[in-house]
């Protein structure tokens, strides 16, 4: 019996030091066996997590179903004794609520006035609760007091923290048991049968390779992953054998294209010569040879600097040459035995042997016919750049007479603007002064007569020739002047507002956030008794939660001078539909206003300066003219947008406003 232990012991550690992980070696099996208890870990901690978060809850609704019990159970009663008074059943009763599982504190207050006064309290009173909830004790419909109820969760935590640690103990020994287990089943599956394969392949021997790998004893093939890497291991080896065939005859070929090669350099035009570190020529195809008139004998040996370029060169090309790297497209002279000047471009390429160069490969090429033309076209562009100077010399003359031209363009288009802007004026102050001149003009002559009817009743008044008769008719006429005085002054007064309101006073006016529905339908209100008196409909589009950050009071000037001129100039006398439709709408980064009556329209005469002072369709009938010149300056002015004009007679009056959209006051 020990000696069958002794062996079992044996054998296990023995599989375990295979197992181990070595020094200088990671071990398959270990990283397998950390990977499987890492994820057991995981996944483990994730189930115990879900499993106590389940637990948190449903302790936390038992607790909440206690304090909803309380509610049923004990207001009533709690409300019935604290109106009689009856404290020492108060107590009681709040003596059974402490009574119920995780209560932490109780209190109970009385209402005496507009005040309440804490009366009873039980249990332990904390800055927070973990849950609360406070009552309203009412008896026969009135209160007559506060419950106030309080829970702890720490018996539920201790419980939770036991409930953890106990499955995660259990769940850890459960994952070390099982991924040992699972780590044993893949040393003998996996595991072992790869040291096999990792003990062939260190000993195999590529001048005698032998027999091919097999993993059993009994020489069956594996049908599994391992057969298959058997197999191709076995593959692998005859590949190599083949390979080193192979390698065999591209030795042979290599040669073969060796002599071609030789033969191809010795038959090229371009100049190839090999070089030692020292720049001494080791070889030099015929093309070399022949280029400068030496026998290949007389050329090995000697240096390419004082061969193959001229001693006015050297100094450009030694250093380089010298650091063995490589050179491409040098351009240098050469002038052979017989005083004949070639030009070759030269490439210098290093050939390493290891990590050090042995010899430098240097090729020539003759570019001698090609440097030729390069001469010719350098002296064709020579002369067309001195046309081309000469020409930008006209143009150069010709450019400052055209900057001269400009410059008087600009002075002659500032001269016109000016002159615009002082017609503009000029018509404006001319529409002020007509559109002025009739009130004052009536209040003056009001005014005189006044002055006149005075003066003759102080004339009366001294000669005694006051009579009634004659003082009735003098109050009358006074009261006739008075009326007519007051009315032309007002009329010129409500002008000269309407002329300041086209200046459009950007100051005067707070800007801050508001609601365009509201707000269009705040002018809607304002106007109801005009509206309803021209029997017109109005008809408004706009989201009820779209806001803008703007002047409001513009916005309320614009609907009341649109609204106002369509019920005065496009619904009196008018047999038609009175309706006037106005949309609100955002649209992209831009507020668009619609507006659309369905009057008689503009004619056209008008409709062309429709947003020029003074002009109306009710001249001399109370029209100033400055309404749509209001509107025009409030929109391009001062909320920097755009709005258009289209009418057509019998058809209403069409306005579309952009502006652009802003919610909130930029930071």
């Amino acid at each position: 019996m020990d000696n069958n232990n002794k062996t079992s012991v044996s054998q296990n550690t023995g599989l375990w030091h295979k197992l181990a992980l070595n020094k200088g070696t990671n071990s398959l099996s270990l990283r397998m066996l950390s990977y499987i208890l890492i994820c057991s870990t995981l996944l483990a901690l994730i189930i115990t997590l879900i499993q106590l978060r389940y637990d948190y809850k449903q302790d936390v609704e038992v607790i909440e179903e206690s304090i909803d019990q309380i509610e049923v159970s004990f207001l009533q009663p709690i409300a019935a004794s604290l109106w009689n008074l009856d404290e020492e059943q108060v107590e009681v009763q709040i003596e059974g609520i402490m009574n119920l599982p995780n209560m932490q504190y109780v209190l109970v207050k009385e209402i005496l006035g507009s005040s309440e006064v804490p009366l009873l309290a039980r249990g332990r009173s904390a800055d927070h609760y973990d849950l609360s909830q406070e009552f309203e004790l009412i008896y026969q419909g009135e209160m007559v007091g506060k419950l106030f109820v309080a829970a702890s969760l720490e018996q539920v935590y201790q419980r939770l923290w036991q409930k953890a640690i106990l499955i995660l103990v259990s769940q850890t020994i459960k994952t070390l048991v099982v991924s040992i287990g699972i780590l044993f089943i893949i040393y003998y599956i996996i595991v072992r049968h790869l040291n096999t394969i990792v003990d062939y392949t260190r000993n195999l021997d590529l001048d005698n390779l032998g027999a091919p790998l097999k993993l059993d004893a009994s020489g069956k093939p594996r049908n599994d992953e391992l057969g298959e890497l058997v197999n191709t291991l076995n593959q692998m080896t005859q590949k190599i054998d083949h390979e080193f065939a192979q390698k065999l005859k591209a030795t042979e070929q290599l040669a073969h294209e060796r002599d071609f090669s030789a033969t191809v350099i010795n038959a090229s035009n371009a100049v190839i010569v090999t070089l030692d570190n020292q720049l001494n020529v080791l070889t030099a195809n015929p093309a070399g040879v022949m280029l400068t008139g030496f026998h290949q004998d007389e050329l090995v040996g000697q240096n390419w600097l004082s061969v193959f370029i001229d001693n006015d060169m050297r100094e450009k090309i030694e250093n380089d040459l010298r650091q063995l790297r490589v050179i491409q497209d040098q351009e240098l002279t050469l002038t052979d035995q017989a005083n004949n000047k070639y030009t070759l471009l030269w490439t210098f390429v290093p050939f390493y042997e290891g990590n050090h160069v042995s010899r430098m490969i240097a090729f020539g090429y003759d570019v001698t016919p090609l440097k030729r033309v390069e001469n010719e076209i350098k002296k064709l562009n020579d002369e067309l750049e001195q046309k081309v100077q000469s020409r930008t010399e006209r143009l150069e003359e010709s450019n400052l007479q055209l900057a001269s031209a400009f410059d008087k363009l600009k002075n002659a288009q500032q001269s016109l603007v000016e002159a615009e802007k002082m017609a503009s004026l000029g018509g404006l102050v001319a529409g002020v002064a007509h559109e002025i001149n009739t009130p004052i003009g009536i209040s003056v002559t009001a005014a005189s007569y006044l002055q006149e009817q005075s003066n003759q009743l102080k004339k009366n008044i001294e000669s005694g020739k006051l009579s009634r008769k004659l003082m009735e008719k003098l109050i009358e006429n006074l009261n006739q002047s008075t009326e007519l005085l007051l009315n032309n002054l007002r009329r010129a007064s409500d002008l000269i507002s309407s002329f300041k309101q086209v200046a459009v006073d950007q100051s005067s006016e707070a800007c801050y956030t508001f609601n365009l529905n509201e707000n269009v339908n705040q002018v809607i209100t304002s106007l109801g008794h005009k509206i309803r008196r021209s029997g017109c409909e109005i008809v408004v589009d706009c989201p009820s939660d779209l806001e803008l950050y703007s002047f409001p009071g513009s916005f309320t000037q614009i609907y009341s001078n649109l609204i106002l001129n369509s019920v005065k100039h496009g619904f009196e006398d008018w047999d038609g539909e009175k309706r006037i439709n106005i949309s609100i709408q955002k649209e992209n980064d831009q507020l668009h206003i619609d507006y659309h009556d369905s009057g008689r329209g503009v004619d056209s005469d008008i409709a062309q300066r429709i947003f020029d002072p003074f002009v109306t369709s009710k001249r001399g009938q109370g029209g100033s003219g400055l309404g749509t010149h209001i509107v025009y300056n409030l929109v391009v002015q001062l909320l920097k947008g755009h709005i258009a004009f289209d009418s057509q007679s019998g058809e209403g009056v069409h306005f579309s406003i952009r502006i652009p959209y802003q919610a909130q006051k930029a930071d």
